[in-house]
């Protein structure tokens, strides 16, 4: 078993060599390696070529990061506070916060045992700026300190973005954003996201999908 996951871990390293000089010292390799281990018991990725996966959604989760940082500055110049919702393996989220440790980022998980991988990477990275929340979205929506939080929510491969637009759009301020990744072969999203004031801002063509960004529009 520990073979196993040295190969895996070696293989998912070797497959993004190009993009660790972005991280921190021995941060991708600690993230990578409870991945890895973890996920046979919770399911974290697709248990079928996980290196690959691994790999791809590495290198999907930084070139959103990118994608975001040159779209939606907001008036001090940097997207500060995020919210990644139904964070997961923490794709795009705990990337994005091992890319940008001074970046403030929680990780919503309702899955409790996902939500506590979560936390076990942030402790054994040191990360003190990130935080992972076990609840459900429409059950976070409701707690008041959590509105006008954020600069930028951010959903990856999520059905219906429309559908959880309207709880979304409480907890961002103005001007705040939302970033929803469609995989390949799912509809185009339109210019609003459901009865919201969330407009679409601007998309991008990715190698595995598309990313849109939609900001929130005075009414």
């Amino acid at each position: 078993m520990a073979n196993t996951i040295d190969n895996d871990v070696a293989a998912v390293l070797a497959a993004v060599e190009d993009l660790a000089p972005r991280f921190e010292a021995k941060t991708l390799r600690v993230y990578v390696e409870e991945l890895v281990r973890w996920n046979p018991q919770l399911g974290l990725v697709s248990k079928r070529e996980t290196p690959r996966v691994v790999a791809r959604l590495l290198r999907e989760s930084v070139l959103l990061w990118d994608f975001v940082a040159g779209a939606a500055p907001p008036p001090g110049g940097r997207v500060r506070r995020v919210l990644d919702i139904g964070s997961g393996a923490g794709f795009p989220g705990l990337v994005w916060s091992l890319l940008d440790p001074g970046l403030s980022i929680e990780l919503l998980e309702r899955k409790e045992r996902k939500a506590a991988f979560l936390e076990r990477v942030i402790a054994r990275t040191a990360n003190e700026n990130a935080t992972a929340t076990a609840a459900d979205l429409r059950d976070f929506a409701r707690q008041a300190d959590r509105t006008e939080a954020f600069d930028l929510a951010v959903v990856m491969a999520v059905a219906d973005p429309s559908a959880l637009a309207s709880f979304v759009e409480p907890l961002l301020r103005a001007p705040g954003f939302f970033c929803v990744v469609r995989g390949r072969g799912q509809p185009d999203l339109g210019d609003n996201l459901g009865e919201t004031s969330l407009r679409r801002k601007i998309q991008h063509d990715a190698p595995d999908g598309r990313f849109y960004l939609y900001e929130v529009h005075a009414a």
